[in-house]
């Protein structure tokens, strides 16, 4: 990859800063302070990573989902902050349920544990490394193969497709290999899902309804600051012309 501007940007999307097992905690955290933890993390990293937060709305959908254990109290131990950190770094490409299967079928593995669960998220940080690496490697053969010049902007566009269909063709490789393995015992491709779809669609329906009202009522409070001084202006109008008439009448 020769054009600097072009690694450059390269490189700051694969910037992504994580924590590492060892960076948790021993203690038992409350979800403020493992927010605060990730977001800390985050912020080493490239600038397009640090909207991208763990909310405490997430954290109660991992555990009503059941992809965590069941929490005792207010705080989380370091194998529950292990398990939505994992979660968390899947759910950018597959569905919770997808995720769900997945985990499970490494928990019910024999033997798995708390130092399982350790080994095998600081294994998938350690390859996740490796393939930031193969990722610019992967651009580097699209556009050699192709003859691209990224100077031009149809081959600048056609190496983004390029890379957005071998994004797709891992993804549906992944997601076979979940198929195979782990299969949905539900009979449904993604039960869990469709109703969370539905349900932001409603939320964003509700929120463009609640911005409608808003303007209305801001348009209507307008309205009725405007009536009432345009009244107290004719009121004092109205006091002016009086006493100007009183004061020509003693004259």
């Amino acid at each position: 990859m020769n054009d600097k501007a072009l690694l450059d940007t390269v490189n700051d999307a694969l910037n992504e800063a994580e924590l590492r097992s060892d960076e948790i905690p021993a203690i038992d955290l409350y979800v403020d302070q493992i927010i605060n933890l990730i977001n800390d993390k985050l912020g080493e990293g490239s600038e397009r990573y640090r909207d991208r937060v763990l909310t405490k709305t997430m954290i109660n959908n991992y555990s009503k989902d059941g992809i965590i254990t069941p929490v005792k109290g207010k705080k989380y131990n370091k194998e529950q902050i292990l398990q939505m950190l994992t979660v968390y770094t899947l759910k950018g490409t597959l569905s919770i349920n997808e995720i769900k299967r997945t985990l499970k079928g490494a928990y019910e593995t024999d033997g798995f544990d708390g130092e399982s669960l350790r080994e095998l998220y600081d294994r998938h940080l350690d390859i996740k490394d490796v393939n930031r690496e193969y990722a610019k490697m992967a651009l580097d053969g699209i556009i050699e193969r192709n003859g691209l010049d990224m100077e031009s902007d149809v081959d600048y566009v056609s190496a983004i497709c390029a890379l957005v269909s071998f994004s797709a063709q891992l993804r549906n490789m992944a997601q076979a290999m979940i198929d195979d393995r782990f299969p949905d015992e539900s009979g449904t491709l993604d039960s869990s899902e469709e109703p969370k779809a539905i349900s932001s669609e409603k939320i964003e329906k509700i929120e463009r309804k609640i911005e409608k009202i808003e303007r209305r009522g801001e348009r209507k409070a307008e309205r009725k600051v405007e009536k009432v001084e345009k009244k107290t202006e004719r009121k004092i109008e109205k006091k002016r012309e009086k006493i100007k008439a009183k004061e020509n009448s003693g004259e």
